[in-house]
């Protein structure tokens, strides 16, 4: 992965902060004109610049005094449109063509009043619409702009932060794990594609369903075949016949979209070639930053978590004496796993667990089946208590939920791209036929907040305590292999040296990327010849290093160096020698390079020393950036371990073995 291009954009903004400026206020203002603002993705362009704000691009107070008055001159440019052409506003183009988000402008500020230009700023389709309506029903300039400028100054860093912690997290990945950059790359593009489809579809379908249904529903009652099948379903002295009706025709899709998959599966090149394909794009993304996460995440699709969520919400649906809930909730649960237990006799194998001959760990993607039904018949049953502008959150949740476990299995090498999709499809039409047959008879209601809170902390506590169980295991039984090659001692030693990488990543923006010594040994006896000479091991860095690294008085004592990644394995020895600079420090790594000298099998090494500064950004966040070492530092490396036997292959490698 090239990011040169991103350098030089870096580099451009940089030396010009003043053009930085100059299109921060452009975008704030076009995003914040009526109608205009509701073209512009207001919200990509702010994750944007916050990220740029992060790696150093842009100064943070520039770009939130630049944002905030961009922002004011977009609503004040609005609020005369809406005062000066009041009523007429509806009647011009192209404000005629969004009659809908005026008037939903209207509405909001007739219920709200002066509170609605605070809520509105902050609220995507009702930003841009909020100050012309103001101006529309005669609010007085004085009392607006006493409200707005404060809001537009805190509009603007809010809508920022996340693209700083994006960009800080960003350059921390490049840094110390090149790969993790594109895993969160990847990562934040599906789950805001997935939010964006979900939302999308709610508001395009809640506006436009009831409409066709009626369609889809007179002619079905006059098909003189399928009006005695749905004969049942389309009584309309059954509750929500709409719903019902709707969630029967998703059923037909989902259950035609997974017998294709399960007919093209076994038989056609095309699945198995995508699979492969994507199998192949995930082993390059592993890294051992990524690694833990994903393992964490892949916990929800187990028994101990999903059978002891749904129990929970079984118990309490009796005893508030929903019976009928109780009944169907645990109809969906039992077929959920009867399903799994199914699928984990009939699919292929996974693709990572069955090259390493372990098949006992996770069944193919029947896991994700099981846990689609648990997490997607939650938001199918308790959407028809909430009020209707709060139904579409737990889809929206599960969604992205379920989203983050695929993710997770096909980066980890669990299951097929192909044998993911047929799960989730599986689980979601068994999860559509129960739905169907709840909501046809399920008259009573039930507490939907005290529901909710069950099922997410029993989900919760179950997800920690399998995590504490199963992590360290998991872990090692999911450990990318490195390629394996054998090379024979002496031959390494004269010349076979050179067919051995040089380069650590290929990421431009990692400035130490060589390797500038290989060593033939135990890692403790590199370790124990370094000690006398002022070197010292690194404490291991957790959790704490996230709170460690905001720290703004950060020093070489408070903060820890990470370990940094070689094709997905983290370095097996790291030291560090701290020197008078309290923003210094030197690093000496080894990784294992995966060749094995012959006829002892000596592992072979690949080694980097480094000096490293403290670099700080947004005045909060710091972070250890390594620099090349100098000629003289490797000659003082090889000073300090004339114990062991050494040679220069040339003047920026040195070899060196027991």
């Amino acid at each position: 992965m090239d990011s040169g291009w991103t350098q030089d954009l870096l580099n451009w903004l940089s030396a010009n902060p003043g053009w930085a400026g100059f299109w921060i206020f452009v975008m704030s203002f076009v995003e914040s004109l009526a109608f205009i603002g509701i073209l512009v993705p207001g919200i990509i362009i702010l994750f944007g610049i916050g990220a740029l704000i992060a790696l150093g691009a842009i100064d943070f107070f520039p770009a939130w005094l630049w944002g905030s008055v961009g922002a004011l001159a977009g609503d004040l440019v609005s609020y005369w449109a809406g005062r000066h052409y009041r009523g007429h506003l509806a009647d011009l183009w192209p404000f005629s063509s969004i009659p809908r988000v005026l008037e939903r402008g209207r509405l909001f500020f007739q219920a709200h009043g002066a509170k609605s230009v605070v809520v509105g700023r902050f609220i995507g389709p009702l930003r841009p619409v909020i100050p012309a309506t103001a101006g529309v029903l005669g609010m007085v300039p004085r009392r607006f702009l006493m409200v707005d400028i404060p809001t537009c100054i805190a509009w603007t860093p809010a809508y920022l932060l996340p693209g700083m912690l994006f960009g800080a997290s960003l350059e921390v990945a490049s840094e110390y794990a090149g790969r993790m950059s594109l895993v969160l790359i990847i990562g934040a593009v599906v789950l805001w594609l997935s939010w964006w489809i979900i939302w999308t579809a709610y508001e395009f379908l809640a506006s436009r369903s009831a409409r066709w249904l009626r369609h889809v529903i007179r002619w079905l009652r006059r098909h003189p075949v399928f009006k005695r099948i749905a004969g049942p379903l389309l009584d309309s002295t059954q509750p929500e016949v709409l719903a019902i009706t709707m969630m029967g025709l998703l059923l037909v899709m989902f259950f035609w979209s997974m017998i294709i998959l399960l007919f093209l599966s076994p038989f056609s090149a095309h699945p198995q070639s995508i699979d492969q394909a994507v199998q192949s794009q995930a082993l390059a993304l592993r890294n051992h930053i990524a690694d833990p996460v994903m393992v964490a995440l892949t916990q929800l699709t187990r028994l101990w978590v999903l059978i002891p969520t749904a129990v929970a919400v079984l118990l309490w649906l009796i005893g508030a004496g929903r019976k009928k809930a109780a009944l169907h909730w645990l109809v969906a649960m039992g077929g959920g796993v009867i399903l799994q237990l199914l699928l984990g006799w009939t699919l292929r194998a996974t693709p990572l667990l069955s090259v390493a001959e372990v098949n006992t760990l996770y069944n193919p993607s029947a896991a994700l089946t099981l846990a689609t039904v648990v997490l997607g018949y939650y938001p199918v049953m308790i959407a028809r208590e909430l009020q209707r502008r709060n139904r579409k959150w737990p889809y929206a949740i599960v969604g992205l939920l379920l989203t983050m476990l695929v993710l997770a299995r096909l980066y980890l090498g669990l299951d097929w791209l192909s044998g993911a999709l047929m799960g989730v499809a599986l689980g979601m039409v068994w999860t559509f036929v129960v739905g169907i047959a709840y909501r046809q008879r399920a008259v009573r209601t039930f507490n939907g907040l005290v529901a909710s809170l069950i099922f997410f902390s029993m989900l919760t506590m179950t997800f920690v305590w399998q995590v504490q169980q199963n992590f360290e295991d998991d872990i090692a039984a999911l450990k990318l292999p490195l390629p394996q090659r054998q090379i024979a001692a002496e031959s390494w030693w004269n010349d076979a040296w050179q067919t051995l990488p040089r380069e650590r990543t290929r990421l431009v923006s990692v400035v130490a990327r060589q390797f500038n010594f290989q060593y033939a040994g135990a890692p403790g006896g590199l370790a124990k010849t370094l000690l006398a000479s002022g070197w010292r091991e690194a404490e291991p860095a957790n959790w704490r290093w996230s709170i460690l690294s905001i720290n703004p008085e950060a020093t070489e004592l408070t903060l820890p160096p990470l370990k940094r990644d070689y094709l997905g394995h983290a370095d097996t020895l790291l030291l560090h020698r701290l020197g008078g600079d309290p923003l210094t420090q030197e690093t000496l790594r080894i990784w294992d390079s995966g060749v094995r000298l012959m006829p002892s099998g000596q592992v072979l090494y690949l080694g980097q020393i480094a000096t490293e500064v403290l670099v700080k950004r947004i005045r909060l966040f710091s972070y250890w950036s390594a620099r090349p070492a100098t000629q003289h530092g490797l000659s003082q490396l090889a000073t300090e371990t004339l114990s062991l036997q050494q040679r220069w292959a040339d003047k920026s490698l040195l070899l060196l073995r027991n």
